[in-house]
């Protein structure tokens, strides 16, 4: 006689059970509000991404059922560390999520979810940063393997970039992730090499810029970048606690920022975003918020604090905008990721206690 699994009889036992209480049994999830927070004028808050059921909608009764009751449910549809984010042509936030070595795939518009692994033989460690092509191909960094991972747009693996064998790469550490789709290179912030590193798409290194130091143009411990429309660079140039601006040869063209626990100021700044209108929106991660300043380093507006509600954030890192001025902020150590609009008309002038300028 064929033996049975008890945890399988357990659950058509639960099953049987549920579907004769069907319809005489609401489904009620507790609720856990957080306080809000008044943002800047310039700020709506939009919502928030933690799991699977942000996208898909609430689970039918039964499978709400066997999620809760019997237990059968999919850990990877929540995130445990998002880190960076890419919106891509359809309007899907890609979340790599470090702690839970995993990517995210929200799809608001489809009322779809899915998540995907690097292969099982050459699996991740730590994805960290991710980019997109003009295929909507995805690139994902991985800091502990030093390589770069290229997926399809369904998650289905393509290659990796930067691997000399399973255990060496041509990166020290690579983190940030920036792809110039008009002229299609790819930026890798290798962060314990001090330097960008430009590739083309087929992984061929095309140029090396930076080493250590506190000069213009040279890097204390970079994380995180962002390609313009015309193809210069900006640089969270991390433990020199400012951002750097580079041609797109290489070249510095201009830095601002230094040390401090003002609002014109970095302790840890972390992801860097341009919005429509060419200003930059950097996380500060050391006090939980987000900076803005044009291209010439003049603080425009902030907002954030430390907190789990609207507008609040716990270790916030990656940062992306999509092409409606919509704000995704990776809310690390809150496994979320908080979604803002910047009005096109808000108010201009700087919040109470803010400098309108950032010494150079």
């Amino acid at each position: 006689m064929r033996s049975v699994r008890p945890r399988a009889i357990a659950a058509c036992a639960a099953v049987l059970i549920f579907l004769t209480l069907l319809g005489m049994w609401p489904v009620t999830e507790a609720k856990n509000e957080a306080p809000k927070i008044t943002l800047p004028p310039q700020i709506e808050w939009v919502g928030q991404l933690r799991n699977a059921a942000d996208v898909t909608g609430k689970p039918s009764r039964l499978k709400w059922f066997l999620q809760k009751v019997v237990g059968l449910n999919d850990a990877d549809k929540r995130m445990a560390s998002p880190y960076g984010i890419a919106i891509d042509t359809k309007g899907r936030v890609i979340v790599a999520d470090t702690r839970g070595q995993v990517v995210h795939i929200f799809d608001a518009v489809g009322k779809k979810y899915r998540s995907f692994h690097a292969p099982d033989k050459n699996p991740f460690e730590s994805p960290i940063a991710v980019a997109l092509d003009k295929e909507n191909n995805i690139y994902v960094s991985d800091s502990q393997r030093s390589r770069v991972f290229v997926f399809r747009p369904d998650g289905k693996y393509l290659r990796e970039i930067g691997a000399l064998s399973r255990n060496e790469s041509i990166f020290k550490r690579a983190t940030g992730l920036a792809i110039d789709q008009e002229r299609e290179r790819l930026y890798v912030v290798d962060t314990v090499a001090m330097q960008v590193v430009i590739l083309g798409l087929d992984g061929k290194v095309i140029k090396r810029v930076g080493h250590r130091g506190a000069d213009p143009g040279q890097f204390n411990y970079p994380t995180q970048i962002v390609v313009s429309k015309d193809g210069s660079f900006w640089v969270t140039d991390s433990l020199n606690f400012r951002v750097q601006h580079f041609s797109p040869e290489g070249e510095v063209l201009e830095a601002f920022g230094r040390l401090g626990d003002d609002v014109t100021e970095f302790d840890k700044p972390k992801g860097v975003a341009l919005d429509s209108k060419g200003d930059l929106l950097i996380v500060e991660g050391r006090y939980d918020r987000v900076q803005v300043y044009s291209p010439q380093g003049r603080m425009q507006f902030y907002w954030g604090q430390t907190g789990r509600g609207e507008g609040q954030f716990f270790l916030p890192t990656g940062i992306a905008v999509d092409k409606n001025d919509n704000v995704y902020v990776a809310d690390s150590y809150n496994g979320r990721v908080e979604i803002f609009h910047v009005k096109p008309d808000g108010a201009t002038q700087p919040a109470a206690g803010q400098s309108p300028e950032v010494k150079k």
